[in-house]
């Protein structure tokens, strides 16, 4: 299922510029745009069906934790400056009663598979704030020993004491923000970070065992050259993270107002950031790492690789991750959860979300009841975007209609796509091709009807 990284330098103009246009990146079907205010009483009920289930498949259980050191210039997250210990206790205690409050939906005995922190930092806890945290979440639900247990982690602000602590909890995977490694980008973003404080971070963590590391990598700075490309790549080659998210970086000043301020410091054109890429993903390919998905590169014996390979890879919020059909419940201000045919947001504004659960109630504040219709589609679209091919005929099996006569309209639609060499049809089955992954988004596009209904309101980053 991996392929070599196209370069996008050879593929026509025209073509290109054709397929580039703003669409989702499909962490989500429908996408959270879409989503709005719902009846508490009937999320709930979709939450409470998945109870009990004689095959569950568990849980995936996402805290957010929203405060930074100070926040980046390039950030799309829902994240909070700085605060004061005691505000970050108070903030605890409510993450804490919103836990309980889940329980009161979820029954607590459903076995978790994984856990992640993101943010914001969740390292920009304490030690002691750390131990606090998980040890609630541990006494609330079900872990398993083997549970993935995931964190991001800041690498300004990530001491010995606070990687322990994690570790300590059964942290096997850190995700590390690294974005890139010139002095110069990074001051441009607001960011001070040291080459020596990612490599300390990485040694701590080996030097205990852990040999899962992710970096995250954005291409399309400020700053960014060809040479301090070369250069952060040969740094990452040095450090030989187990996985990494290159994610281009989605210029949506109107969605953050923060990001203006970028396009007075030199956002580099779509050709130079086609360059950009291009060097980047050769140059991982060249390194041993292997393309998993639209934007993940990881090494062979990677556990996204073998997801990847047995068809259980899956596209959230949080990226791609492993674990296909897990309910995922998200908690903290903006979380989103994933359960069964629904989707849930959290208030994003502290205050609202902080009202809510002091009152006893889910801090929901907006989601959606999926129809079969949406199901069918997410399915597909997640199998593309996924494994960069879809089997209709076997949905159609699972759903319990004719597939390839439910979406005979987007197969016409599709046929423009194989034209243009990006996609392979044959008897109910859709390969997007080497070329075509460079337009991934675009094949599952043609499945969006929620575009069709309102195709002004794309206030998406570019597909290209």
């Amino acid at each position: 299922m991996t392929s070599r990284v196209l370069d996008p330098r050879e593929v026509d103009a025209g073509l290109r510029e054709r397929y580039d246009v703003r669409g989702p990146r499909y962490t989500s079907y429908p996408p959270a745009p879409h989503f709005a205010e719902q009846d508490h009483d009937a999320l709930a009920e979709r939450w409470r069906a998945r109870d009990g289930l004689a095959d569950d498949p568990g849980l995936s259980l996402y805290l957010h934790v929203p405060f930074c050191r100070s926040r980046c210039l390039f950030c799309g997250c829902h994240t909070l400056g700085r605060r004061p210990e005691d505000q970050v206790d108070a903030h605890l205690g409510d993450l804490i009663a919103e836990m309980a409050l889940v329980n009161g939906v979820i029954d607590p005995a459903r076995p978790v598979r994984q856990v992640h922190l993101g943010g914001g930092t969740p390292n920009f806890l304490s030690v002691e704030q750390i131990h606090r945290l998980l040890g609630a979440l541990e006494e609330r639900f079900a872990l398993q020993p083997d549970a993935e247990r995931s964190v991001e982690v800041e690498p300004r602000s990530a001491t010995p004491a606070k990687l322990d602590a994690f570790l300590d909890h059964g942290f096997e995977r850190f995700s590390l923000g690294v974005q890139d490694f010139d002095p110069v980008v990074l001051e441009a973003v607001r960011r001070d970070q040291a080459l020596v404080q990612v490599e300390e971070v990485v040694a701590h963590l080996r030097a205990r065992g852990c040999r899962e590391i992710n970096f995250d990598l954005i291409y399309g700075l400020p700053g960014q050259t060809l040479a301090s490309r070369d250069a952060t790549l040969e740094r990452v080659r040095a450090l030989r993270p187990t996985r990494i998210a290159l994610y281009s970086y989605a210029h949506v000043p109107w969605m953050q107002k923060h990001q203006q301020v970028l396009e007075g410091r030199g956002l580099p054109t779509p050709d130079e950031k086609v360059e950009l890429f291009v060097g980047l993903a050769k140059g991982l390919e060249a390194a041993g790492y292997l393309p998993v998905g639209m934007d993940h590169f990881a090494l062979p014996d990677d556990p996204l690789v073998a997801a990847l390979e047995a068809g259980t890879l899956r596209r959230t919020f949080m990226g791609y991750t492993t674990g296909r059909g897990l309910d995922t419940v998200g908690m903290g201000i903006s979380a989103i959860s994933w359960v069964g045919s629904s989707y849930t947001q959290n208030h994003k504004d502290m205050d609202a979300w902080r009202q809510a659960v002091q009152a006893g109630e889910l801090p929901w504040l907006r989601g959606f009841l999926l129809s079969q219709d949406d199901e069918l589609r997410r399915e597909v679209i997640l199998e593309v975007s996924c494994t960069m091919r879809a089997d209709l005929r076997a949905l159609g099996d699972r759903f319990g209609l004719d597939a390839e006569a439910y979406f005979a309209r987007e197969l016409t639609r599709l046929a423009p796509l194989e034209a243009d060499g990006l996609v392979q049809l044959h008897e109910g089955s859709i390969r997007v091709t080497e070329l075509g992954r460079l337009f991934v988004r675009n094949v599952c596009m043609i499945f969006d009807r929620y575009l069709e209904q309102d195709p002004a309101q794309r206030r998406y980053s570019r597909t290209v």
